[in-house]
């Protein structure tokens, strides 16, 4: 099958069948695990813990993440974070003590920073085939997920959490296959550079502050909302879940059209209709109009994530730069999920979500125009234009 697949392109493919194979034992956590925490002998409160702690500890160990794949390269890395992936997966086949079970995420947590770092770094090596294989990423990666989504609900039935999380460390192991048929590197061992704080750019404040609205606080607080405007629990339940599975499919769908058709030729024009959506959906948020908000985010979100990692790839100038920048665009991706998920708690106990909304959509317009300033200052020193 890779045979299909250009030369320029395998790489990334095999590194995202990797990923995605291995999300699968993360993914069912957060579907068994607050319905069936009794059965692994923890409290709802370890629950929460153990499901935020991956979030966490990869913003601790991401300053180290760059001099780690300097030293290592991609292809050893990937090897590293399978591994890493499959003893998490096994702990809770195991079933041990809630203490292991944290240590147990903590691998977990590393094992994705490792994985999705590599993912990006094969799909932005080429810069001729950098927009498609940043579709075959963003494409593969959620097709894990997504499975799992729809396919657990019957597998519980069918068989039992215990089988579906033993089905989900067999994948880890799968997960090898691919990892081990990227090709070796022929260059030496790098020299790493010392570990270097995040810090972000307008791009990557950007990105921290549609993450939060889009992903972190939207993923928790949707379905309060939809009760607070006045649908049923049961309904809001239904939306919300049809929400969250067509978020994925759409994603799923761009980046498989990324791939086959030439649909981002005008980047520019796509990556503002992308930013005007979510300003639009800000606004309507913050008028209550909950669910066409939630539509837009999904549409501009989609895009931007897609679109943002070719711009920062395309300036960044040495290979050491741009895994750099995609290592910062993670970072802050992964603080917008991390406080997102904790705000959104506050923001449901305060009743105040339409309130922030309106707030963010005011910060967004605040930020699009100190980046539409920027850019043209950067066009007029710059002797090299991104699209």
């Amino acid at each position: 099958m890779l045979r299909l697949i250009h030369q320029g392109s395998r790489s990334t493919v095999l590194a995202s069948l990797v990923l995605t194979l291995t999300l699968v034992s993360d993914a069912v956590l957060y579907l068994l695990l607050p319905l069936f925490f009794d059965s692994f002998g923890l409290t709802v409160l370890w629950v929460g813990i153990l499901l935020s702690a991956n979030r966490f500890v990869r913003l601790f160990v991401n300053p180290w993440l760059v001099p780690w794949f300097q030293y290592f390269g991609a292809r050893t890395a990937l090897l590293q974070a399978v591994v890493l992936a499959s003893a998490a997966s096994l702990s809770f086949v195991f079933l041990f003590s809630p203490w292991t079970l944290l240590f147990a995420r903590l691998l977990w947590g590393c094992a994705y920073a490792l994985m999705r770092l590599a993912c990006l770094h094969y799909a932005t090596e080429e810069p001729e085939r950098r927009m498609i294989n940043l579709g075959w990423y963003t494409s593969i990666q959620e097709m894990g997920p997504l499975l799992v989504i729809l396919l657990t609900p019957l597998l519980v039935v069918h068989i039992s959490a215990q089988a579906v999380l033993l089905l989900a460390f067999v994948l880890c192991l799968l997960a090898l296959i691919p990892a081990l048929a990227l090709p070796v590197p022929h260059t030496d061992r790098g020299v790493a550079t010392g570990a270097q704080w995040p810090w972000p750019d307008a791009w990557h404040r950007l990105t921290f502050l549609l993450c939060l609205l889009f992903d972190g606080v939207w993923t928790v607080i949707l379905a309060p909302l939809l009760v607070a405007t006045g649908w049923s629990i049961p309904m809001a339940l239904t939306i919300t879940s049809a929400l969250l599975v067509s978020k994925r499919i759409y994603n799923t769908t761009l980046g498989l059209l990324t791939v086959r058709f030439d649909i981002w030729r005008h980047k520019r024009f796509w990556l503002v209709t992308a930013l005007g959506l979510m300003l639009v959906a800000c606004s309507l948020m913050g008028l209550h109009v909950v669910l066409l908000a939630s539509v837009l985010g999904i549409l501009g979100h989609g895009a931007f994530m897609i679109l943002v990692p070719k711009l920062l790839s395309d300036r960044a100038g040495t290979a050491l730069e741009r895994q750099q920048t995609l290592n910062t665009f993670t970072f802050w991706r992964d603080l917008a999920a991390a406080v997102g998920a904790l705000l959104a708690s506050a923001l449901i106990a305060w009743q105040s979500a339409a309130e922030f909304y309106g707030m963010g959509g005011i910060v967004l317009l605040g930020l699009l125009i100190a980046l539409y300033y920027g850019e043209r200052h950067r066009s007029s020193t710059s002797p090299h234009s991104t699209e």
